[in-house]
Parts: structure tokens; C-alpha cells; sequence
């Protein structure tokens, strides 16, 4: 996705972005755009921040040992850096994003290897995934405490979790063109909204069953004050996080966000 100079979409209707509105869906291409850490962290904007927040780093090179020197020079950046911040800060480092062009069974291998490079920062932790990803690893992850949270999750990637998701019926105009993703060219996409809302809660029962005890934030299909209601009742989530009901129902935010500020805090 082309971006402006100040990171802002060149266009107000992306042709990698499809809004699913009746459906209370998302389905999207895009990447982790951007102009990279050398020039976020030179702008100072984030060294100025006086209220706890979090940077989320992911990795993007193609191979393994181009993302491991990614990941080398993000925190080199960081430690020089971290002494001029104001506010408390936590890293995210991002196994889950499905249009960075990776698969889960390949970032899973690398995570416990990121997460303890992580630790040189000596600041939290916090590691998010999709439901993909392998919850024996998790619980492996969880029983070494290698980081502080685990968010769960992001985009499904297209064509998956087909068990739960019926791909077919929810882009059953797409039969003319082989049942193929509306962004079949950026290699299919990924989806958020309602249609992960069961499956982010089948995960995080899923993880809590193993015996996964670390906080676990909800991040997968929240769209109403009563969806708030519902992950607070299951007692298995220590937050939540959402994003697309903001650019498909965006008159529901105050009350999510006002619920969820009653029920969590």
C-alpha cells in the first residue's frame, strides 16, 4: 500500500483492503508498511510520550537469517535509544501478521529464539500470534516465562481454519472466478471481525486448558459492548484489543471502550 509522506494511505479506498460490511468483516493485503525503525525512532515522537505504550516489531526478510539480522539491528536501535524515552514501554514482537508473506510453521520455529533475544532490553515483553499457532510451544513459552503477555490473535490468513471459517459462503460471488480470494494478487489476504470472534475464544480455552497461566489479551473479532461482556463472563482473558468494528461500526466504539474500561480495570 503506497503511503504519503506522513504514513498516511495515498488512497482513501485501497484496492488491497475489502470491507465486508454486512458481514462485520475485514479482509486485507496489506503488509507492515511503513518507513521502517531508523526513522520512526529519529523523528522523537515516541521518545516524547509521557503514558505507557507499546512498539510492535516484526520481522520481514525472507529468509531466516535475514530476519534474525533484522531483528539484531531493531534492538541495537532500541537500547540506544531506550534511555531517552519518558513513558514506561513494552516491545511486541509480531509472529502472526499473514501478509508479510511467511508461514506460521517458520516464525514458530524462530520465536523462542526472538524472544530471548528480546530480553536484552530488559523491558516487557509481550508475543502475539494467531490461532495457528502450536499451543504446546505456547505453553513451552509460558512455563519459561520467555516474555510478560501473549496477544492472540491477528488476521486469519485466507483459505484457513476452514473447519470453522466458511470461505465458500462468505465470498460466494467469488464462484466465477474459482472461489479465490477478492485479493487473490496479493496472495489472498487475510481476515478479521466477527468471523474470528469464536475461534480467538476456542484458542485462548484452548491455551488455558494447557495450562498457559501468563495474562492473555483478546485481539480477534470484538465488535460490541456485548462481545466485552462475553470475554470477561468466560474469566480467561486479562484484556482485549480491536480494530476493525473502529472502521466498520465505529459508532460502537465509546461503548466498547466504556465497557471494557468498567469490566477490566
Amino acid at each position: 500500500m503506497k503511503l504519503k509522506k506522513n504514513q498516511q494511505p495515498r488512497s482513501l479506498w485501497p484496492n488491497c483492503i475489502k470491507l465486508l460490511l454486512f458481514l462485520g468483516a475485514a479482509l486485507n493485503a496489506v503488509g507492515l508498511s511503513g518507513p521502517g525503525a531508523p526513522y520512526l525512532f529519529a523523528q522523537g515522537i515516541w521518545q516524547k510520550i509521557t503514558k505507557a505504550f507499546v512498539i510492535s516489531f516484526m520481522a520481514v526478510g525472507k529468509t531466516r537469517e535475514e530476519r534474525r539480522e533484522e531483528r539484531r539491528q531493531f534492538i541495537e536501535l532500541f537500547k540506544k535509544e531506550l534511555p531517552t524515552f519518558r513513558a514506561p514501554i513494552m516491545v511486541q514482537v509480531n509472529k502472526s501478521c499473514p501478509n508479510a508473506g511467511h508461514k506460521t510453521k517458520e516464525l514458530e520455529e524462530e520465536t523462542i529464539e526472538d524472544l530471548q533475544a528480546f530480553t536484552a532490553l530488559g523491558i516487557p515483553i509481550s508475543l502475539k500470534v494467531n490461532v495457528l499457532f502450536a499451543t504446546d510451544l505456547l505453553k513451552r513459552i509460558d512455563d519459561e516465562r520467555l516474555c510478560d503477555i501473549i496477544t492472540v490473535s491477528n488476521t486469519i490468513p485466507y483459505g484457513t481454519c476452514a473447519e470453522d471459517i466458511n470461505w465458500k459462503k462468505i465470498f460466494w460471488w467469488r464462484k466465477f472466478w474459482g472461489h479465490t480470494s477478492p485479493l487473490h494478487k496479493y496472495g489472498g489476504g487475510g481476515l478479521s471481525g466477527k468471523e474470528n470472534f469464536p475461534l480467538v475464544i476456542k484458542k485462548i480455552v484452548e491455551m488455558r486448558q494447557a495450562g498457559i497461566t501468563m495474562p492473555i489479551v483478546f485481539c480477534g473479532g470484538v465488535m460490541s459492548a456485548r462481545d466485552v461482556k462475553i470475554l470477561h463472563a468466560l474469566n480467561c482473558v486479562s484484556g482485549f484489543e480491536f480494530a476493525t468494528a473502529a472502521m466498520i461500526r465505529p459508532w460502537r466504539v465509546k461503548e466498547i471502550v466504556e465497557t471494557g474500561n468498567k469490566l477490566f480495570n
